[in-house]
């Protein structure tokens, strides 16, 4: 028996999508304050991963009604790489500039 977090597929839905919007706003006020689009960037993409990873955890049957099942392999198996391709362009590009872009 799979275990639905929120009661129902349909709230459950509702609810990462709010995430999705909240990781969204902090990723935008991150870019309103620092400008620093690859850190908003990295910050989005890293947010959102966990999001949906933490869906795939609690079992969330939207991904089968909405058969978007390639999302679970996709969060993953590929989204964490290039989060990480992410964070390593950003260190390169700390080190090659010597200033602050975190």
């Amino acid at each position: 028996m799979d275990v639905i977090f929120w009661g129902s597929p349909s709230l459950d839905f509702k609810m990462t999508l709010i995430e999705i919007a909240v990781a969204l706003v902090i990723s935008i006020v991150i870019l309103l304050l620092t400008r620093k689009k690859l850190l908003s960037v990295i910050l989005f993409s890293v947010l959102g991963n966990i999001i949906f990873f933490l869906d795939i955890l609690a079992r969330s049957e939207y991904f089968a009604i909405h058969k978007i099942v390639w999302l679970q392999y996709f969060t993953v198996f590929v989204w964490p790489i290039i989060n990480l391709v992410l964070i390593i362009i950003l260190a390169v590009k700390y080190f090659k500039s010597k200033k602050s872009v975190i």
